[in-house]
């Protein structure tokens, strides 16, 4: 229901057009994705499966204009990106993960902690058009560096307020001055964490694994090519960002196909 439309004709219209974009979605996400929506919003919580193994749906919530708020998530739909609130992690230690959800398996081992669970996060990605691409080489018995194909997305990380607001590429602010990788010939593309196809649930949310760089098949993005494959440690973190625990934003943005 959208309650406060001037007028019982832009109301039922706006109803149609919220319902259609919620059928869209729902049969966009894969059946172990779908459950029944929780009463109201909750904050963030470790990563976890429920009892029966499938996934909690995230309320997707209007805010009018083509935008949306999963949770802390806000999605400009007609743009193709949304933004996460989160705080910076394990920065200085072994990185194979640009970021995790709260309570994450690998959260050890990744640079940022978003608040967003594996699937309001994927739901996200899949309201700013990006899909799986059919036909694409199966995630089983891949050749290890191989590169992934997938529909690209641009990752940036922003913090800071107003005039001391800073915003760079998040391979940029991954990557230690002598991680011996180029920041900008670093891709990312969306997966949508495909270990979930031999499990029968959405993974992502199991683990809380949602942006790596190793090509973990639980992650629901990945470095096009792997980083720091035989070199642990050599991946932790720019010193220009701020210190652990400070707030931060991750802008995802989606380009279109990969290769």
């Amino acid at each position: 229901m959208v309650a406060g439309c001037p007028a019982d004709g832009a109301a039922a219209s706006a109803r149609r057009r919220i319902g259609a974009g919620l059928i869209a979605v729902a049969a966009a996400l894969p059946a172990w994705a779908q459950a029944p929506a929780p009463a109201a919003a909750q904050a963030p919580v470790p990563a976890a499966a429920q009892s029966d193994g499938t996934a909690p749906a995230p309320e997707l919530k209007p805010l009018g204009g083509d935008r949306y708020q999963i949770g802390r998530i806000v999605v400009d739909k007609a743009a193709r990106h949304f933004t996460v609130p989160g705080r910076v992690h394990a920065l200085g230690e072994p990185l194979e993960y640009l970021a995790t959800a709260p309570g994450g398996m690998k959260a050890y081992e990744a640079l940022f902690e978003l608040d967003a669970r594996g699937t309001a996060f994927n739901l996200a990605c899949i309201l700013i058009g990006l899909e799986r691409r059919p036909g694409a080489t199966p995630w089983e018995g891949r050749e290890p560096g191989r590169r992934i194909d997938g529909m690209r997305v641009r990752l940036t990380l922003a913090w800071g307020q107003g005039a001391l607001r800073k915003e760079v590429p998040a391979a940029r602010a991954l990557l230690n001055d002598d991680a011996s990788v180029e920041a900008d010939k670093v891709e990312w593309v969306y997966i949508g964490a495909p270990a979930s196809d031999l499990h029968g649930r959405f993974m992502a949310e199991e683990t809380g694994t949602l942006i790596g760089f190793i090509h973990d098949a639980n992650s629901i993005i990945e470095s096009a090519t792997p980083i720091g494959i035989g070199a642990y440690g050599s991946v932790r973190g720019h010193a220009m960002l701020p210190p652990k625990g400070s707030p931060v934003e991750l802008i995802v943005e989606a380009l279109g196909s990969g290769r």
